[in-house]
């Protein structure tokens, strides 16, 4: 009985932390960090003051909660993609949309990333979830090369060429710098990664290349 209370306990504190950083995201979306207080994230969460430093001593620790929220989020967004996706071909391209429609959803969060994030306290955080980001990718390559699909190449160089496209394609977005759209920001980083990975083309069906060899017979 005593282990289920637990259960039960940690359950609603997760739910309500959940809710406080939801709350304090909308905040800091429409004030900015800077301008946000912990009374404003209170009054949007819908508790007191008093409530929030419970479970957040600062609109810092918020913050770095947010985003390791959002990376658990994507990781499972990825991972999701990845498992109904087969070959290298669609499991490259399941990563780089899963990870452009993603951040598109959080505009906010990552415009905090792009200021917040690079501050001195918060540079170590930013930097393990880019290297995060690509240590995936190394991870799902390293698979093509295992089942034949790629030759082995620098990887890890690759993929961070890889993650730098897609940082560069949600930062000009945010910027309203791009009109096209996602997709074909998807494709075109896709196609550029598997040119360089050699896969220009997709293999040819059984069908299609009878019909361009033709046999003795015919």
């Amino acid at each position: 009985m005593a282990a289920s209370s637990k259960v039960r306990k940690q359950v609603l504190t997760d739910l309500r932390r959940t809710e406080i950083i939801a709350a304090a995201l909308k905040i800091f979306g429409t004030k900015g960090f800077a301008a946000a207080r912990a009374e404003d994230i209170a009054a949007q969460a819908d508790i007191a003051k008093g409530t929030l430093y419970l479970y957040f001593r600062s609109k810092e620790e918020i913050y770095v909660a947010a985003v390791q929220h959002a990376i658990d989020q994507l990781n499972e967004r990825v991972q999701e993609r990845l498992q109904s996706a087969t070959g290298i071909r669609q499991r490259v391209a399941a990563f780089v949309t899963a990870r452009l429609e993603f951040w598109l959803e959080r505009r906010s969060l990552y415009r905090l990333l792009l200021t917040v994030g690079r501050e001195a306290q918060n540079r170590k955080q930013t930097n393990a979830l880019l290297r995060t980001s690509a240590q995936s990718l190394v991870t799902l390559l390293e698979e093509g090369v295992a089942t034949g699909e790629i030759q082995p190449q620098p990887l890890e160089a690759i993929s961070w060429a890889v993650i730098d496209l897609l940082r560069g394609a949600n930062e000009r977005r945010l910027d309203g710098v791009v009109a096209h759209s996602i997709e074909q920001d998807a494709e075109f980083i896709t196609r550029l990664t598997l040119h360089t990975l050699g896969l220009t083309e997709e293999p040819s069906s059984p069908a299609k290349s009878s019909s361009n060899h033709p046999t003795a017979q015919s």
